[in-house]
């Protein structure tokens, strides 16, 4: 009883610590630019670990666990070179872990994020190995302490849930697949209420929100194109032809009425809605409200825009006087504030971009890998299990 007493206290202690080694790395961020110094970075901080693992675990298991988080990072760090993506040298944190910088617009898809993710469970996988051989010639069962160890990392490292590993191979598949995560982290906490899975969560919401965020501003995008595009049409087909005289007034201007009561029209059913809905909703509660009304609003801007352009340009036939020689220039302007937004639409649809085959390969190797690791922690616990009954 004493024994577990002890074990549950030590565990305590240990993510407690990972709580304060959070706030030293976001707070005192200085801290950590003191290792970033070519090579010295890696062996400095991982000393630094070694001996705060030793301090509380003793030295087999500070080895053991440096170990596996190196080879684990060293995954990350080759499959980034594959890929020519230029990575900072490897950093350890006590009490968490290990990390290696990489600039994320380096990665231009997320079939690259999924490679550059993978390589750091697949190498743990590998560095387990080495174990697995000495425990079969030894029987030692401290080997069965790494391998439970090397399993229980690289497993957990593959939950669905940014910023771990997992949450980045799934990004192939797709990022709704982070909330299925979050909410499977739910009962985990309660069962097992320790302080990192509870950060993990935590950093987990802001990731996915700050997603969700960034796919409700696309679609944003993609409704103004949608407005942009048909209206600039229309004005297109009332609007002089450049390679005529501005004042030429041949042109029809029942035309530029029936264009302009359309834009009234629908101007009028947006007020309407706006109204009805008072303008607000409650952020992230009705996100999906919240995105719908931002995109009226962003509606109403460009039509109120086009309507007094219309105006003007129908008023100019009954006045005799020369045709909005601007309304060409609106039409250009239009075409010019598309151009960014027709970029930046097709560079997220180009990264989530990826065929069938690699969603079924990257799900194959996915899962593969987690049902591996999943069969070396159960024979790695076994191994202890059996030590402890013999003892």
């Amino acid at each position: 009883m004493a024994t577990n007493t002890n074990n549950n206290t030590k565990r305590g202690l240990w993510g407690w610590l990972a709580v304060i080694g959070v706030f030293l790395a976001a707070k005192l961020k200085w801290v950590l630019a003191l290792f970033k110094i070519g090579k010295f970075a890696t062996l400095a901080s991982m000393f630094v670990s070694l001996g705060g693992y030793a301090l509380f675990f003793g030295w087999k298991f500070a080895f053991a666990i440096v170990y596996l988080i190196f080879v684990h990072e060293m995954g990350h760090l080759i499959a980034a070179k594959l890929r020519n993506i230029p990575t900072s040298p490897a950093v350890f944190i006590p009490f968490l872990g290990a990390a290696i910088g990489i600039d994320p617009k380096k990665i231009k898809d997320a079939e690259t994020e999924f490679f550059v993710a993978y390589g750091g469970p697949l190498a743990g996988f590998i560095s387990i190995m080495p174990a697995v051989a000495l425990y079969l010639m030894t029987q030692e069962p401290y080997w069965g302490l790494v391998i439970q160890l090397g399993a229980l990392i690289n497993l957990f490292n593959l939950f669905p849930v940014s910023p771990l590993d997992g949450g980045r191979i799934v990004t192939v598949l797709s990022t709704k697949i982070w909330l299925i995560g979050l909410l499977a982290m739910i009962p985990v906490m309660f069962l097992s209420p320790d302080p990192i899975i509870m950060l993990i969560f935590i950093f987990g919401i802001f990731t996915w929100w700050e997603r969700y965020k960034d796919n409700a501003r696309i679609e944003i995008l993609r409704h103004e194109e949608t407005v942009r595009s048909k209206w600039n049409d229309a004005l297109k087909r009332i609007a002089p032809d450049e390679s005529q005289d501005a004042s030429h007034a041949e042109q029809d201007p029942l035309q530029a009425r029936a264009l302009k009561n359309q834009i009234a029209s629908r101007l009028d059913t947006i007020n309407a809605h706006l109204s009805n809905e008072s303008g607000k909703a409650i952020p992230i509660i009705q996100e999906t409200k919240r995105n719908d009304l931002k995109k009226l609003r962003t509606e109403k801007n460009i039509l109120q825009g086009l309507f007094s352009n219309v105006k003007n340009y129908e008023m100019a036939f009954y006045e005799n006087t020369p045709l909005d020689k601007d309304l060409t220039n609106v039409i250009r302007e239009n075409e010019k504030k598309l151009a960014p937004i027709r970029q930046e639409i097709n560079q997220a649809k180009a990264y989530y971009k990826t065929s069938t085959s690699t969603k079924i390969r990257a799900l194959s190797l996915y899962l593969g890998l987690a049902i591996v690791l999943a069969l070396l922690l159960v024979y790695g616990m076994n191994i202890l299990e059996a030590s402890n009954i013999r003892q």
